[in-house]
């Protein structure tokens, strides 16, 4: 994490930011100790290429554990950074494939590509792809993930479903016990002989 000498606090980019407080929507200007919409492109971009939370987030100037924080709050982050990040695992899964076909061919790594992963042995790589594998099949991270936080709609969908079985099951007792009072009627009237 770069940290700014005097306060000891991360560097993000600066620029401005729209919060929504109680009082209704506020543009903030940041001076670098803020996530901000560049730091958050930066990231993912970083992300995407190289499939590796820690590098993307000391390209922007946070801590891994600051940027897992913000995933955890943030949805929409949590989101953004599933589709980057399966970007990243293509990616990596690719150069991968061609550093073993170079390897084999006898070519060597072309210095002048657009993107360029930091020196890493294949057991590197593989490890972090074994690292993702799970979000990438869609299948929770660890066992934290398997509670996930539901979207409102979603949770207020389930329980109306829910409050309506709950409804149709008392009517259709409520009509059982019905049906049963009325066969005791019935018997009871034709052994009075009434």
């Amino acid at each position: 994490m770069a940290r700014n000498g005097e306060s000891g606090r991360p560097d993000g980019p600066a620029g401005s930011l729209v919060l929504i407080g109680p009082c209704g929507p506020q543009l903030k200007t940041t001076t670098g100790h803020r996530w901000s919409d560049e730091a958050e492109e930066l990231f993912l971009d970083q992300l995407a290429a190289t499939c590796n939370v820690t590098l993307a987030a000391k390209a922007c100037g946070f801590s891994h554990a600051a940027i897992y924080r913000r995933r955890r709050k943030d949805a929409a982050f949590m989101q953004r950074w599933d589709v980057a990040l399966r970007q990243g695992y293509a990616h990596l899964e690719s150069l991968l494939l061609r550093r073993a076909c170079d390897a084999l061919e006898g070519v060597e790594p072309d210095p002048t590509a657009a993107v360029q992963i930091p020196e890493m042995t294949v057991r590197d790589a593989l490890a972090v792809l074994g690292h993702h594998r799970r979000a990438i099949e869609g299948r929770p991270r660890s066992r934290r993930e398997w509670a996930r936080r539901r979207p409102f709609e979603e949770a207020r969908e389930s329980i109306l479903g829910k409050l309506e079985a709950i409804e149709r099951a008392r009517r259709a007792e409520e009509a059982e016990r019905a049906e049963v009072e009325a066969a005791a009627m019935g018997t009871m009237t034709a052994l009075l002989g009434c």
